[in-house]
């Protein structure tokens, strides 16, 4: 089931990046949309919204979906063109994501932790104008949560956000059942995070030439 138009969206990091999931959420804090996926859950979160003398932090239920999940919903959405405009936003998201990993743009990587991770990459200068021309059309319900519980309200930066999100579909797609038989080793092909601190200096030099 779609997203109504008076749902909003907005993504949540997680680290590997494939762990981020994207967040269905209604502003007037009534019970959680009827947003359908796989692995659906129904949790609280914190969102800023407007109140009388500005801004504030609420906490309202949400139906969180991974990112594999999420794309289908996503996307047909911004197909149709009557969602929110959070919603939308992410649509476009996903979709702009697509279009670089059908063009191949995927680089191999370490967390700072060493577990496997795959992201875009490398980005041509044409790639990173239109990645911030649609990081500026970032609506607030699209990054309403805040950076931490404490002190002024901090909003995520919009283009580290929307990166986040393209590297997590990029860390999502390619892990299929069948990847692991192609490459034959767990390593980038499973979901499950995968530590491999031998690789450091490999993907080192990855990162140096992109």
């Amino acid at each position: 089931m779609p997203p109504s138009p008076h749902c909003n969206t907005l993504f949540l990091t997680g680290v590997p990046a494939r762990t981020g999931r994207v967040a269905f959420w209604s502003a007037d804090g009534s019970g959680p949309p009827a947003v359908a996926g796989e692995r659906a859950t129904v949790e609280d979160i914190t969102v800023v919204l407007p109140d009388g003398s500005g801004v504030g932090a609420v906490r309202v239920p949400a139906v969180l979906l991974p990112v594999r999940a999420a794309l289908p919903v996503l996307t047909r959405a911004w197909a149709a063109g009557d969602g929110h405009r959070s919603t939308l936003f992410w649509g476009a998201a996903a979709v702009h994501a697509l279009h670089l990993l059908a063009r191949g743009l995927l680089l191999p990587g370490l967390t700072a932790d060493d577990h496997d991770a795959w992201r875009v990459g490398p980005l041509a200068g044409e790639d990173l104008e239109a990645v911030r021309g649609l990081a500026a059309a970032m609506p607030p319900e699209a990054h309403a949560t805040p950076l931490d519980d404490t002190g002024p309200v901090r909003l995520p930066e919009s283009e580290r956000l929307l990166r986040a999100f393209l590297d997590a579909v990029a860390d999502t797609l390619p892990r299929s059942p069948a990847a692991p038989l192609v490459t034959g080793t767990p390593g980038y092909a499973v979901p499950e995070p995968q530590h491999l601190p031998g690789l450091r200096d490999w993907a080192a030099d990855v990162a140096a030439g992109h």
